[in-house]
């Protein structure tokens, strides 16, 4: 049974397994794929129990800063709006190593936000969340604080409730047919 708690520091997912006397964890290897692990009877320690990963977007960072990765398209990467690749030349051999970055510099009191549907939000290592503000305020929030680079509610259940801020780059972002939010 999948769980999922916060707290003022951190919102976060977890399992509740059926049998208790098992032990089960999660992890990400350095390739960016989720690995769940399964305790084993004697010395033999943690076994890999399941390696999730279906397509190349599945891999976490893979569009690196900025970007955002689409297994319906060709090629998987593209960079948001507003932004270009790093090195275009590496782009054009496949080489997604590099982020994008701004095409311009941003203008605080005149550039709005563009807002994005139906994607996987990004990851919240950088960002900052309030459980009782509606979407209006968390975007006046945006607005008003030129270090924000994004935001989104933070439940989107019965018509969204919270707000969720990303003070960075933007990272692993993927476009998804099937619940997908908006940023």
């Amino acid at each position: 049974m999948i769980l999922c708690w916060n707290d003022d520091d951190e919102v976060y997912y977890g399992y509740k397994l059926l049998n208790s006397s098992a032990l089960f964890r999660l992890a990400s290897s350095q390739d960016g794929f989720g690995l769940s692990y399964i305790g084993s009877d004697g010395n033999q320690g943690w076994v890999v129990y399941l390696i999730a990963t279906t397509d190349i977007c599945d891999k976490y960072g893979i569009c690196g800063p900025n970007g955002a990765s689409s297994i319906d398209k060709s090629p998987v990467r593209s960079c948001l709006k507003g932004f270009a690749p790093t090195f275009q030349q590496d782009w054009d051999l496949v080489d997604w190593s590099y982020s994008c970055v701004e095409k311009s510099q941003l203008n605080c009191s005149g550039d709005i936000f563009k807002k994005y549907s139906g994607v996987n939000l990004p990851s919240t290592e950088q960002s900052w969340y309030n459980t009782s503000m509606n979407l209006k305020e968390c975007e006046m929030m945006c607005m008003n604080n030129c270090s924000y680079t994004a935001f989104s509610n933070l439940d989107i259940r019965d018509g969204g409730r919270g707000c969720l801020l990303w003070f960075s780059d933007l990272i692993d972002i993927r476009y998804s047919n099937i619940n997908g939010q908006d940023i």
